[in-house]
């Protein structure tokens, strides 16, 4: 089953019950606490994908690994650049990793700093 099935057939459910629970007693007050999480849909917000322009506009600093050459960026390096945060939320609803533009990014853990690699 995919997503859209699943979605259908919650919604489906729960428009019965809050019709079933209607017609058996005045019951709303519990459609208000318990019917709004079922039966208005949480709307899925996908962070945007940032350009090759924003992630070429953070300052880096070069660094060396047993990989070999990548850069990192940081916040206090990147101060109030719009840019900077928008890639940091985007990796972070993506498990911390991604592949952009031709580069590896990722966030390293439990810091406010960006790796950058070459693909």
């Amino acid at each position: 089953m995919n997503t859209e099935q699943v979605n259908a057939i919650g919604q489906y459910a729960a428009n019965r019950i809050q019709h079933i629970l209607q017609e058996k007693a005045d019951l709303e007050n519990i459609l208000n606490i318990f019917g709004k999480e079922i039966l208005e849909p949480k709307s899925a917000t996908k962070t945007e994908k940032p350009s090759l322009e924003e992630i070429g506009s953070l300052r880096y600093v070069d660094k060396t690994s047993d990989k070999g050459a990548y850069k990192t960026a940081s916040l206090t390096d990147n101060p109030n650049n719009p840019a900077f945060l928008k890639l940091q939320k985007y990796l972070k609803d993506h498990n911390n990793f991604a592949i952009l533009h031709g580069y590896k990014i990722w966030n390293f853990q439990n810091s406010d700093l960006i790796g950058r690699r070459k693909q």
